[in-house]
This record gives C-alpha cells, structure tokens and sequence, in this order.
C-alpha cells in the first residue's frame, strides 16, 4: 500500500459517504486510527490505507448496488473543498480540468486521469494508480467516479454537460438499474468498456465557467501549493512505520520502542510525529495485522494457529477476537466467504 496522504480536510465529505451507508462513525474512525479532532483540518491528514478501509466499508455495507451511481450524482464542485473551489474560479472547463490534473492529490491521489481529443472529441479517462486498494475495484467505485466527473461538470458549468459517451469497466447491470444509468448520463452507455471515461464535445473544453474569478483562484493556489507541501512532509513517517511493522511481523514483538529504534528516533518523538499526521502507532500496527490475516485467509492451506502465533497473539483466541475487532466477523466466516480453491 502507497503511503500517500491526504489532507483530513476530505473527510467530512467521507464522513457524508459512510453515513449514507449507516454506519457506525465512531466505532470506525476508532478500528482506523483517526482522531476525531482532524476532522475538516487541512494541516492533519490521513493515510491512503485509511481512507481505503473507510471507503470499502461504506461500499460494502450499502448494500445498495447503486449507491455510487447516487452519491456519484449528487455530488457538487463545492463538496472537494480546496480543488472544487480552484476548479470552479478557473476561466474555462478546460483551465478547470487542468487544475483537477495538477492538484488532484488534495483528493484523489491514487487515481490518475488522462485527457485525449480527436476529431473534435474529447475522451476524460481515469484510472487507480494504486491498484492494491480495495475499494477502486468495485462496480460501485466505478460508478461513484463516473457520475461524479459528470456531476461536477455540470456544477461547474451551472448547465447541463452534454455528453456522447459514457464507458464502464463492470459489466451491464440488470434493466432495472440500467434505467437509473441512462436517466443520469442521458447519453450512449458502454459497458465492460476496458476503461472508466466520459466522452464529450471538444468545444466543452473552452466553455467558460461562470464563477470564473483569475485573482482569488491565484491566491487559492497558493494555498494548495502549501497543503501540496505539507503532503509531501506528512508522508514520511507513517509510510516509513507501516514498512517497519511490515517487515518485522514474525521476527518478535511490534512495539513503538523497537519501530522508533530503527528510525532512529525516540518514542515519543515518534508518537508526536504520528499524531500530527492524525494516527497513532497502534492503529497502524493493528492495519498491517488485519491487511496481512486477510491475505493469509484466502488460501485453504493457511494455518490459523501459525497465523496467529505470526502476528504476535499469545494464542489463538485473541487472534480471533481482534480480527472479529478487525473486520466485523469471525476468521472462520470471512475464510469461508474470500477463501480459494
């Protein structure tokens, strides 16, 4: 997993996202480490692998197969905080996307987007540049992207986006959700396309945006430059504590004074570092046992007791209390829904 940050300032949108999935809040941001006093701030931040587990659960426990396709078009260019208000100020659709192109990592660091034109056509294509999250890989991810490109297009024209095409990477849902795609997109729909991407009219491109303001969008570039910096800082220590835990499992006990030896750094220097990137050493302990039982379980010859002794457990029983802490449900009942033959 990439130990790239993002500002906390995004998560009161997640925060929006899990709730509409009805989700425990406080039980989550517990199980990931999050101080709840981040919240909003853009001088505190959250991992990638954070937001991986905060996404995947409000996807999966939905239980709504449309609902990024809901959540996707009720977005708004205001709801990306910073990047929405750059992209909104720029002079043109085009000046706008090439803002989201430069500044994207405020938001969506593990996607990569790819603007083509031909033949007066213009192809919006993105794709995960961190293929090992789990939640980029699902139908709903799909959808929550799609839908969002074009809901805020609209937002940011404040009028319809007229669009030629719209490509998916699942397969045709069945008639009935089908209906609610192309009530959406009102346009043609391509499904198990190879690619997520909107295709529209290359004149959409110089269409100019009606909150077009050059000054303030300096100055609000100025601001992300230094969020962007502050980035580049907070990616540091963690990245480094997750490599360190990663390589210690199965040498001998995981604890904040042998992680902070190696870094060369005292405890307490590194619980204060950690606490400014708003985590905490034992929840990222915790997130590299719970990714590594995960992987380990989908196997049938995978051993539960060496399993356990592995990840540092005095015995069996607590390893199946964390992981049930962990993922929700028993090693025996996540083995019989993810192993392989």
């Amino acid at each position: 997993m990439t130990t790239t940050m993002l500002p906390a300032s995004i998560l009161p949108g997640l925060l929006e996202v899990s709730l509409r999935s009805q989700q425990d809040i406080p039980a989550l941001f517990e199980r990931l480490g999050i101080d709840v006093d981040i919240v909003g701030r853009s001088d505190r931040f959250i991992s990638l692998s954070q937001l991986d587990e905060l996404l995947f659960s409000a996807f999966m426990e939905s239980g709504d197969p449309l609902f990024g396709l809901r959540v996707g078009a009720d977005n708004h260019y205001g709801n990306l905080d910073l990047l929405g208000n750059l992209m909104a100020t720029a002079e043109t659709l085009g000046a706008g996307l090439n803002t989201l192109f430069q500044y994207k990592d405020l938001l969506v660091p593990y996607l990569e987007f790819c603007l083509d034109i031909d033949a007066g056509r213009a192809r919006l294509a993105v794709e995960t540049g961190s293929p090992e999250m789990r939640f980029t890989g699902s139908r709903i991810h799909n959808d929550l992207v799609l839908a969002t490109m074009v809901a805020i297009g609209r937002s940011l024209l404040a009028s319809d986006m007229p669009l030629e095409q719209v490509l998916f990477l699942h397969p045709q849902p069945d008639a009935d959700e089908l209906a609610c795609y192309r009530e959406f997109f009102q346009c043609a729909l391509q499904f198990s396309a190879g690619v997520n991407a909107i295709v529209f009219p290359e004149s959409v491109l110089h269409a100019p945006l009606p909150r077009a303001f050059p000054k303030y969008n300096e100055r609000l570039k100025r601001s992300a430059d230094q969020v962007m910096s502050g980035l580049s800082r907070a990616g540091g220590v963690t990245g480094k504590v997750l490599l360190r835990i990663q390589g210690m499992l199965g040498v001998g006990d995981i604890t904040i004074e042998t992680v902070a030896a190696s870094l060369a750094m005292s405890p307490r220097t590194l619980q204060r570092r950690l606490q400014e990137e708003g985590t905490r050493f034992a929840a990222l302990r915790d997130q590299v046992k719970h990714r590594h039982a995960c992987e380990a379980m989908v196997s049938r010859d995978c051993d539960l007791s060496a399993l356990a002794q592995q990840l540092g457990f005095s015995d069996i029983a607590n390893f199946y209390h964390a992981f049930k802490r962990w993922q929700g449900c028993a090693p025996g009942e996540y083995r019989r829904q993810h192993s392989k033959p």
